[in-house]
């Protein structure tokens, strides 16, 4: 069940918010990452599929941060935190590449609409896998200031 007495629908829906602006800076951070990608690969005739697989990779790995500390809150293990999410955003990856390239290579969809679709198409499956099984609420949760808090605390030690 998504929604219960303990993760209510607002909540569900405030964590969906704050992921989808996150997610508005992740995605300025893989399109950048992308455009560079784009247009400095002179090794493959695939140019287009081999940015976005590539920059899907790396802007991943800056996306767990961010959904760890400030979407989800998560007081998650961080192994086991990163291993989960890099696990739901390999599927993603590996799908994603793979209509890439369907929509670009074989259909001849505009590269700009074909990224504009996949980036939109996975991102309430995502967000619900993310949060249910990258950052279960069973793992529970500790706050932006309380984890600054905590931040400043070891530093001062």
């Amino acid at each position: 069940m998504l929604v219960n007495d303990e993760y209510p629908w607002a909540k569900m829906l405030r964590e969906y918010a704050m992921y989808c602006a996150v997610g508005c800076f992740n995605v300025a951070i893989f399109a950048s990452l992308y455009l560079l990608f784009y247009n400095y690969n002179t090794f493959t005739p695939y140019v287009e599929t081999v940015a976005w697989a590539s920059s899907f990779l790396i802007s991943s790995i800056q996306a767990y941060a961010l959904h760890r500390w400030v979407t989800f809150e998560s007081d998650s293990e961080l192994r086991s935190s990163f291993r989960k999410l890099m696990t739901v955003y390999g599927v993603l990856w590996a799908v994603s590449t793979v209509t890439f390239h369907i929509m670009f290579e074989i259909f001849g969809i505009d590269q700009l609409v074909s990224w504009v679709i996949n980036t939109s198409a996975f991102g309430f499956l995502t967000f619900l896998a993310l949060r249910f099984y990258a950052f279960p609420l069973a793992d529970g949760r500790i706050t932006r200031k309380e984890r600054l808090d905590a931040f400043r605390e070891r530093r001062r030690a």
